[in-house]
């Protein structure tokens, strides 16, 4: 039952994006120059993101926080393996 409800909203999903991409297209045909100016306009935004430095300070980040997540971790596998030794 639950394959087919899933299915089913797998089906709706691509449904709705084919719809908006359809829609989307419709629109860019109907406004050319609008559309040309918002790509342009999206593009230089995304040129003047320092993309560079945000993906540099996410590997530092993602860096900085392994080794707590890695302690929290062993700490919980070691109170469950205590947890385990007073059960048997």
């Amino acid at each position: 039952m639950e394959n087919a409800a899933e299915t089913h909203d797998t089906h709706n999903i691509q449904e709705n994006l084919q719809r908006c991409y359809a829609d989307g297209e419709e629109y860019v045909r109907q406004n050319p120059a609008k559309s040309a100016l918002v790509g342009l306009g999206v593009g230089f935004l995304l040129a003047q993101l320092p993309l560079r430095w945000m993906l540099l300070a996410l590997v530092k980040l993602l860096f900085l926080v392994v080794k707590p997540v890695t302690f929290i971790y062993a700490i919980s596998k070691l109170i469950d393996d205590v947890r385990a030794a007073r059960v048997e």
